[in-house]
């Protein structure tokens, strides 16, 4: 775009001919005096019909040029720059009749570029580029040889013509001086930048080659930049495309537009299929320029992608800007690229920095879930942990965002890495308030505790989610109550936090036999054992219960009558869970149980048959450990009382 001072230089050149006044011996009754003197009083509805109606008279005798061309400035200035393209239009086709013999070539070319920069203004540029040809024509062919200053480079093309080494014509018509050719040069990269932007390429192509042929030293290198865009737009596999960016390159490396041009030559290079080339010049350009906004743009391109399919340029870029920390141009994704890289090339500086700015960049947690799946991916298990507690872990010293504590913490519990939850949960204050510790956070903090057998905290984190959080979710509120029903001191709390679950179950079925479950343990836990076996049925003979719940709520069913030292009854309720419980795991419960029901009866033989199925069908569940005891001490001491003769608890 033209300068301050060129800008003012345009306005005051094309005011230049509102200020003409009427030629002597002009009539100040004549058609083209009337049309001033509306124009003059800016009666522009009035004006415009009668501008259409004398340029429409086939007997008008007087030259109307600079009359039309001031009511077009007129309309210009109101806003009206439909009407004003028209009437400048008008203008420029009145300067070029016979009446007009008498108007200087200087008038001519004065009225011209007034009517090209509205036409501009108006998006009309095929029509701006016509009114202009005229005057920016040479007057013979220009015989100028290329200009060889420009250095080649392996990308270039010598067998093409390239217009942006000619230099200015040795002599163009003598209507144009140099300012008026300078303002023309302006109208015609306004014109070229419009079109680009419009798509409208074959006007911005022939706007810039026009600028190119007349540009001065200020104005050559956005026309040589325009000349070679416009080719490449047309064409991003023409080797003319590439060999005008790349001497535009070399020609202008200082130019702030240089490392675009330079991006803009490797993309052209790739869509020719010569990869080589255009990674050698990404290369030279992420060298040359690092802290460009193209050579970010560059790094960008390649987020997502697995490290082998990265050029070596970009990890050296990305690795040399981590080890300095000079990190303020990377997005999360960016942060993500680099993580993987500086984890694939063991840069701990590097990997140091990026996580750090991964922490409190990614305001989504969608980078930090990604980095973490993607480093599980490229078998980098080890690095995805270290990521993640330091993401989990965060303190005062280290900052994270909350969605990025977050997504590490929904990582782990997703692999079921537990006790690295657990650690991070023990290491907080309930009592002190965390932005970045989100109600999921305390929601899998609270499930790692429990997960893990420290019951007494996790007992303590559900109640902080139900009581202080006030949380609503069914998942949370049913944790709670199992929690409370299990280790709680007060049945009737226990009751009140069943009751609160069920409301939040609504009418899931699934939730609902969850509840009832639990309106079961309660009634075992105050010795209600009819009404709780009658619950149990409830949730074992609806066709809506999973499999997983039907076997454990059978098991339920077989502990009561065990508590009841109704063993008879319990093996009897043992025996159905195998036919309901698909998973195995309450298979294997009842299995020891009835076993201890045997032994209870002095039954050793179906005693020792139950331990035995457990080792051959279960041996790597939990229930094998007791399994293999129970057998053992039968086997020493037939004669001994079970071990079991207490008082058993409920298994979950």
């Amino acid at each position: 775009m033209p300068s301050r001072t060129n800008r003012f230089l345009f306005t005051i050149v094309i005011f230049a001919l509102l200020l003409i006044p009427v030629r002597e011996g002009q009539s100040a009754e004549g058609d083209g005096a009337k049309l001033d003197q509306l124009t003059s009083q800016k009666n522009w509805e009035e004006s415009v019909e009668l501008a259409r109606n004398i340029t429409n008279d086939p007997l008008q005798n007087e030259d109307l040029t600079f009359a039309l061309a001031r009511l077009a400035r007129g309309l210009q200035n109101a806003g009206q720059v439909k009407e004003s393209t028209e009437f400048y239009q008008l203008a420029v086709n009145a300067s070029e009749k016979p009446l007009a013999s008498e108007l200087s070539d200087t008038d001519k070319v004065l009225v011209r570029l007034a009517a090209s920069e509205v036409m501009v203004q108006s998006q009309n540029i095929s029509q701006a580029i016509a009114t202009l040809e005229p005057i920016m024509r040479p007057d013979s062919p220009t015989t100028d040889s290329p200009d060889t200053s420009a250095t080649d480079t392996s990308a270039t093309d010598t067998s093409a013509t390239d217009t942006s080494n000619l230099k200015p014509p040795a002599s163009t018509s003598s209507k144009l001086s140099d300012q008026h050719r300078k303002i023309a040069v302006w109208v015609l990269l306004r014109a070229g930048s419009a079109s680009l932007s419009r798509g409208s390429y074959l006007d911005a192509a022939t706007a810039y080659s026009m600028a190119v042929r007349h540009a001065d030293q200020e104005q050559r290198p956005l026309a040589v930049l325009g000349d070679a865009w416009a080719t490449a737009v047309q064409n991003e596999r023409s080797s003319e495309a590439v060999r005008k960016l790349a001497n535009f390159v070399d020609q202008y490396p200082d130019h702030k537009d240089a490392p675009n041009a330079a991006r803009g030559c490797a993309q052209c290079l790739k869509q020719l299929g010569r990869d080589a080339d255009s990674t050698a010049m990404l290369s030279d350009l992420l060298n040359r320029w690092p802290d460009s906004a193209a050579a970010i743009a560059v790094i960008r391109t390649h987020c997502g992608l697995s490290p082998a399919l990265i050029p070596s340029a970009v990890k050296h870029w990305i690795l040399a800007k981590a080890s300095a920390n000079d990190l303020a141009s990377f997005d999360a994704s960016t942060t993500m690229l680099g993580l993987v890289i500086a984890s694939e090339m063991s840069e701990l500086i590097a990997w140091t920095n990026l996580s750090d700015h991964l922490a409190i960049t990614d305001t989504t947690g969608q980078k930090t879930s990604e980095t973490l799946r993607q480093l599980q991916t490229e078998k980098r298990e080890s690095d995805a942990e270290q990521l993640a507690v330091k993401l989990i872990s965060a303190n005062s010293i280290r900052p994270v965002a909350p969605a990025a504590r977050e997504a590490a913490c929904r990582w782990a519990g997703r692999t079921s890495r537990w006790s690295m939850l657990a650690i991070a949960a023990e290491a907080e204050n309930l009592n002190k308030a965390d932005p970045t510790r989100t109600l999921a956070v305390e929601r899998l903090f609270a499930e790692a505790l429990t997960q893990t057998g420290e019951t007494q905290q996790a007992y303590a984190w559900w109640v902080h989610l139900a009581d202080v959080r006030a949380a609503e979710d069914f998942r949370i509120l049913i944790r709670c109550a199992e929690t409370e029903t299990a280790f709680g001191n007060d049945a009737d709390k226990a009751e009140e936090r069943i009751a609160a679950a069920r409301k939040a179950a609504g009418g899931n079925v699934a939730s609902i036999a969850l509840t009832k479950m639990l309106e079961s343990e309660l009634a075992i836990r105050r010795s209600n054992f009819d009404e709780a076996r009658s619950t149990l049925e409830q949730v074992v003979r609806s066709a809506d219960t999973a499999a997983e719940l039907r076997g454990r709520a059978q098991w339920l069913i077989g502990e009561t009558w065990y508590m009841q030292r109704r063993h008879k009854d319990a093996i009897e309720a043992y025996r159905k869970v195998e036919a309901m419980d698909t998973t195995g795991i309450w298979v294997a419960a009842s299995y020891l149980q009835a076993g201890k029901a045997f032994e209870q009866m002095g039954r050793v033989k179906e005693a020792t048959l139950c331990y035995g199925a457990i080792l051959s069908r279960f041996a790597d569940t939990s229930y094998a450990a007791p399994a293999s005891t129970r057998i053992a001490a039968l086997a020493s001491d037939s004669n001994s009382s079970p071990a079991s003769s207490s008082q058993p608890t409920i298994r979950r």
